[in-house]
């Protein structure tokens, strides 16, 4: 421990402050009785300057006045003519101011001193802080720019499976529709369709969306009124992929069920059900009612090819039709993250 530490140590307990005051007094007083004969005569004060000195440096200001006044009074009686009294004349008056600022100036000079040694504490652990907030701020900065890196990546690798999927949905709605009026329809309402879902994803930075939400969104241009779709499912979260996926097999279904099936007339309706038979499981149903006989297509379009082969992958699951005369039934089964 440094001396400035233990001063710091002493001044901090009243205890240990004040003990060294009247030990520090009773040394020199001993002292200073003890080599009365060898001192020169005209300094009565030399034993006590050092013991103000050290009382004021290690135990503070006010243990420091007190031990000096001791010194003052005790040399004042004892050791100035006459002896044993305090008497008082000019040679007193001025042994007793030289004496006075003496250890005044000394006991200034030593808290003058330890107020700038507690500035350049203070100081010192401001630049502690300073420092440790810049290289916090340094941290965070190249955490920001590594989660830049990876969300640019992120952002590069969703645009590419978007724009994958948009010249897909347009390449096969071109190639299988009988005009360029029809393909243009058919591929907007198809476009459309996957904005909404990206929507959804947009909401959730891109990451999971609720199956609930993507179903409502898909449907919500066929609703007419309340009883048209009836669901049924707890809430899940799927991926991104599987998201816009989902959302384009029901836009297809519910577009075929528009021209064909049960949302053809004002009777049909679908029910929509979705659950997890086992964990990461995955199984929806859609099942149309009430609609005019069901004819199974003569005719495998895009829309087939997206329900049957392309949503499924994305579930890493298969997708099963049953052209049922009462009403199409159609199951997707596959796997979720948990």
């Amino acid at each position: 421990m440094s001396v400035f530490g233990a001063a710091e140590r002493l001044r901090s307990s009243p205890v240990q402050s004040w003990t060294l005051a009247f030990v520090a007094f009773g040394v020199s007083l001993a002292a200073r009785f003890l080599f009365d004969d060898v001192l020169p005569a005209g300094f009565p004060y030399l034993t006590f300057f050092p013991a103000v000195i050290l009382t004021a440096f290690f135990a503070g200001l006010w243990p420091g006045i007190f031990c000096a006044v001791l010194g003052g009074l005790s040399a004042w009686y004892w050791f100035i003519p006459p002896f044993d009294s305090f008497h008082v004349n000019h040679q007193t008056i001025i042994a007793l101011l030289f004496y006075a600022c003496i250890v005044s100036v000394d006991i200034v000079l030593i808290e003058l001193m330890h107020g700038a040694t507690e500035n350049l504490r203070a100081e010192r652990a401001v630049t502690r802080n300073l420092y440790e907030q810049q290289r916090e701020m340094v941290a965070q900065l190249k955490d920001r720019e590594e989660r830049q890196q990876v969300l640019q990546h992120e952002l590069s690798h969703r645009m590419k499976n978007t724009l994958a999927i948009v010249q897909a949905v347009v390449d096969q709605s071109l190639r299988h529709a009988p005009d360029l009026k029809s393909a243009s329809r058919t591929a907007s309402a198809r476009i459309m369709a996957l904005g909404r879902s990206q929507d959804m994803l947009t909401q959730s930075n891109w990451q999971s969306a609720d199956i609930r939400t993507i179903i409502d969104a898909s449907l919500a241009p066929h609703v007419d009124h309340s009883a048209r779709f009836r669901l049924e499912g707890a809430g899940m979260k799927l991926t991104a992929t599987q998201s816009m996926g989902l959302a384009l097999m029901l836009h297809e279904l519910a577009t075929n069920a528009a021209k064909y099936g049960a949302l053809s007339n004002e009777a049909g309706h679908v029910q929509i059900a979705w659950t997890k038979p086992a964990e990461n499981r995955f199984e929806l149903t859609w099942r149309e009612s009430g609609g005019p006989p069901v004819v199974p297509p003569t005719r495998r379009g895009f829309g087939s090819r997206l329900i049957e082969r392309i949503v499924p992958g994305y579930f890493h699951g298969e997708t099963k039709l049953d052209y049922a005369p009462g009403g199409l039934v159609v199951t997707l089964a596959g796997t979720v993250e948990s």
